[in-house]
């Protein structure tokens, strides 16, 4: 692919032309390119605070025109389409605009990926020398495990401390269950792939949670225009793994104890005079 093989170039020249071993290479070619597009991180970031400003009002208006839809009663839910249209005028909430730094991170990621893994396959590459510390062969994987768990610690890291510094929303216990089982699983599965990937992960997800402590902090907040957001409980706690399996609560039988209404029985016939 044209991309992995423009990408490939970028960090052969980086490696040459400025005699830096492969493993600060790859991380001035990662740290270049999320400098490079970190001001549009920002402005992606303000407007996804933006959308977080809303969020719990708009879920409320949604309820709302949920409801007036089962009852049929379509005024009321044009009306609250009205209310829903007008909170996103105010507070300039766009769909598309909040996810531009990401569209720009994962074809990055992809890329980054192929082109570092192909590399650790040529020899002519001499990554075999190229690595540090305990991981001096980038071509291996890591002996010890150490850039896996650091890897997925990392990722777990990135999940949680955006769900706390920039979410309207608490994350529920069973989320946080649900991302450490991931992480611990990626540690896993990871384990067998080159070192230099594995660096290449660790310095994408470094730089990550470094973006979102600088992004969350109030001056950078107050210079940038981005808004605080206050953290909104759940009303209810989200059913746990046994309600969803309690076939008699999600289907709604009736019980021993539901009354039946009373109906008074009809008279047949005329009634006497």
């Amino acid at each position: 692919m044209f991309p992995v093989r423009m990408t490939e170039y970028a960090l052969e020249f980086m490696h040459v032309s400025t005699g830096l071993p492969w493993w600060a290479a790859i991380g001035a070619v990662v740290v270049g390119y999320r400098l490079l597009i970190l001001p549009i991180n920002a402005w992606s970031q303000k407007h996804m605070m933006n959308a977080m400003q809303g969020q719990p009002e708009m879920n409320r208006i949604t309820a709302q025109i949920k409801a007036a839809n089962v009852r049929r009663d379509y005024m009321s839910a044009a009306k609250h389409s009205q209310e829903l249209i007008a909170i996103r005028k105010k507070l300039n909430i766009s769909v598309v605009k909040p996810m531009v730094g990401t569209f720009l991170q994962i074809p990055f990621m992809m890329v980054m990926f192929a082109a570092v893994r192909d590399l650790a396959t040529i020899p002519a590459a001499h990554m075999s020398t190229g690595g540090a510390l305990w991981f001096t062969n980038l071509m291996a994987a890591d002996p010890y495990m150490i850039l896996p768990v650091i890897s997925a610690l990392g990722t777990m890291g990135t999940f949680e401390l955006q769900s706390k510094l920039n979410s309207s929303v608490e994350q529920s216990r069973e989320m946080k269950i649900l991302f450490r089982c991931i992480a611990v699983l990626g540690a896993a599965v990871t384990s067998g792939l080159s070192s230099s990937v594995l660096l290449f992960w660790v310095y994408n997800t470094a730089f990550t949670v470094l973006q979102i402590l600088v992004f969350s902090a109030k001056p950078f907040r107050r210079v940038m225009g981005i808004p605080d957001v206050k953290k909104v409980k759940f009303a209810r706690p989200p059913p746990t793994v046994l309600d969803k399996l309690n076939v008699k609560k999600l289907v709604g039988m009736k019980s021993k104890n539901d009354a039946t209404p009373f109906v008074l029985p009809r008279k047949s016939g005329n009634p006497k005079n």
